[in-house]
């Protein structure tokens, strides 16, 4: 990356009483950290390392304002004596790092219990539980429960609050006409529709006391067809600036929305846009945005262009903990980047399980790391470089170890190049980009163009080897096949194949979906051509407009539906592209033959059919590509070797196991216990 003028990012700026030494802060994000053994110190120990690396403002994860306002029975709650001591223990400890700002947050009708409230009895598309009424005392109770909950997190330690009215929960439903059917003072009209977040604001700075900040997340578009107009926005934005807000932080969309807001799909910056559109509107407030933030270049470009005072980031801070420090001493090329795949953080959430990262497997394991006992040197060979062969060789080297990486191509990233080659996935490459840059900076012996081999082991006298070797297409014995042009999928996505215009894809998992995504989509969506697929600049009917793609496009799965696998928070975005671009979904079938008009399948329904194309692209599975690691162990078992990724388990091409696998096999290298 070239030098970067990055003094639009190193001013301070004020909230309130607190002064932050710059304008990135690291937004909410839960960790799912509650229950675990030693709560507060992983807490400590994650959100230490982050104000250790430059930020000067963190908020929490949603911290409940009472119990019918939990998300699920993980999240804390300011109403409970012993969730407030882990939460004293953590901000007491971190007070003097930075600003530490608890989100007072209430879930509505999106808690995942039996217990939960909302404005309407509506359920929530993406929950089984229908949820109770608020009768008007109970609303005008909660209102208090948000104070209370804010003069006990002051009480606490923590030195700002932000209260949660944005994607979907409590405070956005009594605000949208979609949720709130009331007649009582809480609804009815638009500014009744507002009351319930005023009040709310209103309530928390009399708890507070002036100085305090107070930072509000309001939506700047919920994303749900009939939401609030833009001018309703901006009536309740000036409406909660005059209640006390010191900041608005502009959320985008609801959980249930059907717009993509965070995923790879979405162009880098995009939601900036309508932070901008709230900061022109709304003056003499900091402005907030978020979304889709992760390099520095898109950081100068949001505030260069004053669509916000300040860039809050949540995902990036998990893949690196130390970006604001390396965007100031100038070393970004050093930066790893988050890839926006959620298949560590959000799908980890929902799941209620520990939130990490994909490229950063040691975010959530600091304490785990800090207390690792002092490895003993030793000479590791790890062989292959994608990703689980790249972590494995970086922690290796940072734990002291001798590294040798063996490739046995010229460029490093196996698998990954791959990804990056599809529309929306290239933040791949900045994964590549990031050990490129980061392996020979910790000493570790590259050697491209190494096909690794028992001798070649033998005659680098290793002390441990992890075998990377990743995985190899599976070959499909289908008669016919010749008959039209074939090929694998990584022979399409490395460029050495040309599809033609009509395509059966075989094999409907989550390579199949990428191959269906690049056939039908060339090239990267820009902010303009996403805005137009997806209707924003209606800002109150966004949804997804269909499209004809210029190949007629057919997945095919033998079983189960098709992308199923795929991460639960952004399959459904990826299938509904493709929908919308008239590619057919076939399961429950049996692959016959291909003849000259195409691919023949039998289904229980139609009985044989033929499926016509002119081209067959193969996504039939993989196999491991473990044969040295089995003859290695087998003939030098005194050496201490692991297998990660691919190679050990081909079921599917996971790149977070694999990361995380290389990351644990380097950690026990050299170890006491080893």
């Amino acid at each position: 990356m070239s030098s970067l003028d990055t003094s639009s990012i190193f001013r301070p700026i004020s909230i309130g009483a607190e002064t932050i030494p710059n304008r990135i802060i690291m937004g909410s994000m839960h960790l799912g950290l509650e229950g675990l053994p030693q709560t507060a110190d992983r807490m400590v120990a994650f959100y230490g390392r982050r104000f250790d690396g430059g930020v000067g403002l963190i908020t929490t994860g949603g911290i409940s304002v009472n119990a019918e306002g939990k998300g699920s029975n993980i999240f804390f709650d300011f109403q409970k004596e012993e969730d407030c001591k882990e939460l004293e223990k953590t901000a007491s400890a971190l007070k003097s790092k930075g600003i530490f700002c608890a989100q007072l947050f209430h879930a509505g009708r999106y808690a995942y219990h039996r217990e939960l409230v909302a404005p309407s009895p509506l359920r929530a598309p993406i929950n089984r539980f229908i949820p109770k009424e608020l009768s008007t005392e109970e609303a005008w109770r909660t209102i208090r429960d948000f104070g209370s909950s804010a003069l006990r997190a002051k009480q606490v330690g923590f030195r700002a609050v932000e209260v949660m009215g944005s994607e979907g929960y409590l405070v956005n439903q009594f605000f949208s006409e979609v949720t709130n059917k009331r007649s009582d003072e809480f609804g009815g009209s638009p500014e009744n529709r507002r009351r319930f977040a005023i009040e709310v604001m209103k309530e928390v700075r009399k708890q507070v006391g002036p100085g305090y900040p107070v930072i509000v997340r309001m939506s700047g578009i919920d994303l749900i067809p009939g939401n609030p107009t833009f001018e309703e926005v901006i009536a309740l934005a000036n409406e909660l600036k005059a209640a006390g807000a010191d900041a608005l932080n502009i959320g985008i969309g609801w959980h249930e929305s059907r717009i993509p807001t965070i995923s790879q799909l979405v162009p880098r910056g995009a939601w900036a846009k309508i932070a901008g559109k709230v900061k022109a509107a709304v003056p003499g407030i900091p402005i907030i945005a978020s979304n889709r933030i992760n390099m520095p270049e898109t950081i100068i470009q949001v505030l260069s262009a004053g669509e916000a005072d300040i860039v809050s980031m949540a995902r990036p801070f998990l893949a690196d903990a130390d970006i604001v420090n390396k965007i100031q001493s100038n070393e970004t090329e050093r930066v790893n980047t988050c890839v926006a795949c959620n298949q560590a953080c959000l799908d980890h959430t929902f799941k209620e399980e520990m939130v990490s990262c994909l490229v950063n497997p040691s975010a959530n394991r600091e304490l785990e790391w800090s207390s690792l006992p002092q490895a003993k040197k030793q000479r590791v060979v790890v062989v292959g470089s994608g990703p689980g062969g790249m972590e494995a060789a970086r922690v290796s080297a940072l734990r002291g170890h001798e590294v040798i990486l063996l490739e046995a191509t010229e460029k490093l990233g196996g698998q990954l190049n791959l990804a990056a080659a599809i529309p929306g996935k290239f933040e791949f490459f900045e994964t590549i980009r990031y050990f490129k840059n980061e392996l020979p900076r910790l000493g570790v012996d590259i050697r491209f163009n190494t096909k690794a081999d028992l001798a070649l082991l033998d005659s680098l006298k290793p002390d441990a080897v992890i075998f990377a070797t990743g995985v190899l297409p599976r070959n499909l014995n289908l008669p016919g096949l010749d008959k039209k042009p074939h090929a694998s999928y990584v022979e399409f996505l490395n460029g050495t194949f040309k599809a033609g215009s009509k395509v059966a894809i075989i094999g409907g998992g989550g390579i199949g979906v990428d191959v269906a995504h690049k056939l039908t989509e060339e090239k990267d969506p820009d902010i303009s051509s996403y805005f137009h697929r997806y209707n924003v600049n209606s800002y109150t009917e966004a949804r997804i407009q269909p499209e004809t793609a210029e190949r007629k496009v057919s997945i095919l799965r033998r079983n189960g539906k098709v992308g199923a696998g795929l991460g639960a928070t952004t399959s459904w975005a990826l299938l509904q592209e493709l929908q919308s671009k008239g590619v057919d979904f076939l399961s429950s079938l049996t692959y016959k033959e291909v003849n000259d008009k195409g691919l023949v399948i039998e289904t229980k329904k139609e009985g044989d059919k033929t499926l016509e194309c002119d081209t067959i692209i193969l996504c039939a599975g993989q196999v491991s590509d473990k044969s040295l690691y089995e003859t290695f162990q087998s003939e030098r078992a005194k050496t201490p070797s692991y297998l990660i990724g691919g190679a050990k388990d081909a079921s599917g091409i996971d790149a977070k196991r694999a990361m995380l696998e290389g990351y644990l096999a380097a950690v026990r290298i050299g170890s006491e216990q080893n």
